[in-house]
């Protein structure tokens, strides 16, 4: 079967990209015929290459006008394309029209994406031909999202025309029916692959100095470091050891190295740059952070967990789904909220040992390792929706018990 996988998150790469990355890979494995279509960076991530090299097709895309890491004229064109509504002819997807897909499935980095809406050609085109899409939602905002009638009926039919929706975070899910004032009868909760293995302990840190581990896309808006940094500058935090090591990359780095400088926090915060393999950060480090401001389920809290760590995160997403009573939960994501999260998880240093060790053992009961695999048979008609994924109430469910 010829799958096509179709990614609309804006950055080069990230954690929602693994979900698909892993399905298009394991659709070549088994014969399949996989295109990938993915915005035009300078550069092609390796993620990318690494397809390509085992048999993927790649179609690329203009970025739209509304990312900013990109040169001005493409941003200029890239609006005026939209304005003349040119996202709905096939200008941009000739290669796709040409290769005809029989299965597609679209990745957004957000529920409710601007680029893709119910008019948009892909999904004419799917429609016209009969093609059965399915939409994957990492993240969705929990307030601060503004939407118009018009978008939230154009998103209603996006939803309404899938085969199915597969969201990473039962949050995630209800907050998108509250958004569309709809219940989402094709919605099903799965899960992104780990790139830890789980077989595998990994031996706590023996530092007597409380070291933590912020792994994360360095951009402040939705990661949250700026809001951690302001909550650490506080004079209850100067007399306590510990440290703080930023991991990852994106465009708010030099934010974040002056706020660092401008709170004093130098000897104490720290950057590991991007780290490929996470296994390494937890030879290290005894405790995530995350305190994101939006969420789906993330990957570094889960990855963070199987490898016997615990974690301090705010209550966005699952993460406190995930998290339970193993670990440290903001009230909010208000810097006072925060400040006294910090000071719990610090006065109970002695104790992160043990909570990684529950943490782990709550990642082994509660991930089913194959939703992948069922995911790619659901794509190739060998398996129903119903039996892929979990259904919504039935996660939750699951992980409540």
């Amino acid at each position: 079967m010829r799958i096509l996988v179709v990614s609309i998150n804006v950055a080069a790469w990230g954690g929602s990209e693994e979900l698909w990355k892993t399905l298009a890979l394991k659709g070549l494995q088994t014969g399949n015929e996989v295109m990938v279509s993915v915005f035009e960076h300078t550069s092609l991530n390796q993620n990318i290459t690494e397809l390509i090299e085992k048999g993927g097709i790649l179609h690329q895309r203009p970025l739209p006008s509304y990312f900013k890491e990109q040169p001005f004229f493409r941003r200029a064109i890239s609006e005026l394309k939209f304005q003349l509504g040119m996202d709905k002819t096939s200008l941009d997807w000739k290669a796709v029209q040409s290769w005809k897909p029989e299965a597609v499935v679209i990745s957004s980095g957000e529920t409710f994406d601007h680029y893709l809406h119910h008019q948009s050609y892909l999904i004419n085109y799917c429609k016209k031909n009969r093609i059965p899409y399915y939409l994957i939602s990492q993240r969705n905002w929990e307030w601060g999202i503004d939407m118009e009638n018009g978008f939230r009926e154009s998103r209603k039919r996006l939803i309404e025309d899938s085969q199915g929706i597969f969201f990473v975070s039962y949050q995630n899910y209800k907050m998108a029916c509250m958004q569309l004032a709809m219940a989402i009868p094709n919605a099903r909760i799965i899960q992104n692959p780990l790139k830890v293995n789980l077989n595998i302990h990994q031996p706590y840190p023996q530092s007597i100095i409380p070291k933590m581990a912020y792994v994360a896309r360095l951009q402040a808006s939705i990661k949250g470091q700026d809001l951690v940094l302001q909550a650490l500058s506080a004079p209850s935090f100067r007399a306590l050891g510990f440290e703080l090591t930023f991991f990852g990359s994106g465009p708010d780095e030099k934010h974040l190295k002056d706020l660092i400088e401008y709170y004093g926090l130098g000897k104490k915060v720290f950057f590991g740059g991007h780290v490929a393999d996470v296994s390494q950060i937890w030879q290290s480090h005894h405790l995530l952070v995350l305190c994101s401001l939006a969420e789906g389920t993330p990957l570094s809290l889960i990855e963070a967990m199987a490898s016997g760590r615990s974690a301090l995160v705010s209550p966005v997403g699952d993460s406190s789904y995930w998290l339970a009573n193993y670990g440290y939960v903001t009230a909010s994501q208000s810097v006072e909220n925060i400040q006294l999260a910090f000071m719990q998880a610090l006065n109970d240093f002695q104790n992160w040992e043990t909570l990684g060790q529950l943490c782990k053992r709550r990642v082994l009961e509660k991930r089913n390792p194959d939703e992948v695999e069922e995911l790619l048979e659901c794509l190739l008609g060998n398996r129903n929706l119903e039996n892929t994924g979990l259904d919504p109430e039935e996660f939750l469910s699951k992980m409540m018990n």
